[in-house]
């Protein structure tokens, strides 16, 4: 008996869990969405749009990778698609949520930074900075009042 109540419970949670992650996604792409976060094992809002930066919700910038798909070879030599990445766009968000594109660098003024010694900036806007950090092997967004780091492809 106890086997089946805690069957019917469980069903009832997940059914309720995807109860509530289904109202989430009846607004646009940036309400209601949630992501999982390991290391501290708790799920956090964020935006669903592609962006890197998708769990600052108050930023006044995202960030988002823009990709080619090309044709390449394996290591046997057989070829297949894939995507790259071409350009790396960061958008102004003002205080009504409307974004307007201030940079977009492409990768071929990107990869020179990949043979500094030290920290570059690749770009800049409008206040707003695009870097590289060796040291890290990490791009940096700067923008007043915020700055967002991550891995570097």
């Amino acid at each position: 008996m106890f086997k089946k109540v805690w069957v019917t419970a469980l069903v009832i949670a997940v059914v309720s869990l995807l109860g509530a992650a289904s109202a989430f996604a009846d607004g646009d792409e940036t309400s209601g969405c949630m992501f999982y976060n390991e290391d501290e094992d708790l799920w956090v809002a964020g935006f669903c749009d592609g962006r890197l930066n998708a769990f600052d919700i108050a930023q006044p910038v995202a960030i988002y990778y823009s990709y080619d798909t090309v044709l390449t070879t394996d290591e046997d030599g057989n070829p297949y698609w894939t995507d790259v990445v071409d350009a790396i766009e960061v958008w102004a968000i003002d205080s009504e949520g409307v974004g307007q594109l201030v940079l977009r660098v492409p990768a071929s003024q990107i990869t020179p930074a990949f043979s500094a010694t030290s920290d570059v900036q690749i770009a800049a806007a409008n206040g707003i900075t695009l870097n590289y950090s060796p040291s890290a092997n990490a791009f940096w967004v700067t923008a007043p009042g915020y700055s967002f780091t991550w891995e570097a492809w």
